[in-house]
C-alpha cells in the first residue's frame, strides 16, 4: 500500500472535516468552496478532452458551469424565508440552465470550420453536464437543512464516498483477484466493491447512532435506509469512477491532473461524488421526505 498517498489523504481530510463540521452552511465561504471545486473540476475535464484532440471552449464552458452552480446556491436559499430576498426561483434556475446550453449551441456559428464548431459544442456541453450540473446536487445537499448548521447532508455523502473509496482501495490491494472492468480500469475488482460496502456500512451505522437517526436537522433515516445507502453509495460511486476512467482511457491520460500525489487532480477526487450526490438527493426526495 502507498503510505505517502494515505498520509496525504488524511492530511486533506484533517482540513476539510473541521471546515464541514464547524462552518454554518449559510456563510459565503461555502459558495466559494463549491465554485472552486466545480471550476477546477470542469477545467480539468476540458483538459482531458483537449488531450484527446477534442476542441472545447474551456473559458466559456467553465464560466457557464460556474453560473449554473452559483444559481443553484441562490435557488436553494429561496427555500428559507429569511433569505428569499437573495434567492432566485425554480423557473429562473431552469431559464439559466436553458441559456447556458443554448449559448453553447449558438457559439457554433462563430466557427468557420463547421465540424470543429460541432466538436467544440458537444465537448463543451458534455463538460457542463458532467461536472457543474452533477456538482450542483452537492450544493443542494449542502443547503438542504438549517442554514445555521454545517452542511451535514453534503458532508454525509462525501464521508460515505471517501470511506467507500478507502474500503475499495484497502480490499482491492489486499484481496482483489476478480477484475470488474479490466479494459477501463484494471485495478478495479469485485473484492474492492465489497470492501467499499463494508466501510460505507460502518460509516452509516456510526452516523445513525451519533446523529440519532438523522442525516441533518431536516432529514431522518432508519437502519434499513442506512443499509440500502451503504450499498448504493459504493455501487454508484464505482460507476462514477469507471466513467472518469473511461474518459481518461479514451484520451490516454493517467490522471486528470497531478495536483496531489497519488490522488490526481480535483476531478479525480470528486468523480464518485458527482454521481453519488444526485443519487442521494433523489433518494431523499422519494424515500426520506
Amino acid at each position: 500500500m502507498d503510505k505517502k498517498r494515505i498520509i496525504i489523504a488524511l492530511s486533506i481530510a484533517a482540513v476539510l472535516i473541521p471546515a464541514f463540521c464547524l462552518v454554518p452552511c449559510r456563510w459565503p465561504i461555502g459558495l466559494v468552496g463549491m465554485l472552486l471545486f466545480a471550476g477546477f473540476g470542469t477545467w480539468e475535464f476540458y483538459g482531458l478532452l483537449n488531450a484527446g484532440g477534442i476542441t472545447v471552449s474551456k473559458k466559456w464552458g467553465t464560466a457557464s458551469g460556474l453560473i449554473l452552480v452559483a444559481s443553484t446556491w441562490f435557488n436553494m436559499l429561496g427555500q428559507h424565508e429569511s433569505y428569499r430576498g437573495f434567492s432566485i426561483s425554480d423557473t429562473a434556475l431552469w431559464c439559466i440552465l436553458l441559456l447556458v446550453i443554448v449559448s453553447n449551441f449558438f457559439r457554433i456559428l462563430a466557427y468557420p470550420n463547421l465540424r470543429k464548431g460541432l466538436d467544440s459544442c458537444m465537448g463543451t456541453i458534455l463538460g457542463i453536464i458532467y461536472v457543474p450540473l452533477l456538482w450542483s446536487f452537492v450544493v443542494r445537499l449542502f443547503l438542504i437543512g438549517n442554514l445555521n448548521d454545517p452542511g451535514w447532508a453534503a458532508f454525509y455523502v462525501i464521508l460515505c464516498m471517501k470511506m467507500a473509496d478507502s474500503g475499495g482501495y484497502f480490499f482491492g490491494t489486499r484481496f482483489g483477484k476478480h477484475k470488474m472492468a479490466p479494459v477501463i480500469s484494471p485495478k478495479k475488482s469485485w473484492e474492492g466493491l465489497v470492501g467499499g460496502v463494508v466501510f460505507c456500512a460502518a460509516v452509516n451505522i456510526v452516523w445513525l447512532i451519533v446523529f440519532q437517526g438523522r442525516i441533518n436537522s431536516a432529514i431522518s433515516f432508519s437502519l434499513g435506509h442506512a443499509l440500502v445507502l451503504s450499498v448504493l453509495f459504493p455501487v454508484v460511486g464505482t460507476l462514477g469512477d469507471l466513467v472518469e476512467s473511461l474518459f481518461k482511457r479514451a484520451v490516454d491520460v493517467k490522471d486528470s491532473n497531478s495536483m496531489v500525489y497519488g490522488l490526481g487532480g480535483i476531478l479525480d477526487m470528486i468523480d464518485s461524488i458527482l454521481f453519488a450526490a444526485p443519487m442521494l438527493y433523489i433518494y431523499i426526495e422519494f424515500f426520506l421526505k
